[in-house]
């Protein structure tokens, strides 16, 4: 596994707050562990055991959640509204 550290300056451009940031990537990052938990539930009635095996290599080459909630935040792919832009457009 290749581990990279993230700059600042990065991690800073085009954002507002470094907590902001980091509950964005940590509730994505859940988002991505739900989804896989979703699928490994839906594999659970598997009997053969060919099937089987190509389900674990598929597990142990999949990156990271957090990575991967990373790498979105950082490509602006994240669509996300807080509770003071719901509030702003209540008032209008």
């Amino acid at each position: 596994m290749n581990v990279e550290a993230v700059s600042f300056k990065k991690f800073y451009k085009n954002k507002e707050n470094i907590y902001k940031n980091i509950m964005l990537i940590s509730k994505r990052s859940r988002q991505i562990i739900d989804k896989r938990f979703i699928e490994m539930e839906s594999l659970l009635n598997i009997e053969d055991t060919e099937q089987l095996n190509e389900i674990d290599t598929d597990i142990i080459g999949k990156p990271k959640s957090i990575a991967l909630a990373m790498d979105e935040l950082l490509d602006n792919d994240l669509e996300y509204s807080s509770y003071a832009d719901t509030n702003a457009e209540d008032e209008k």
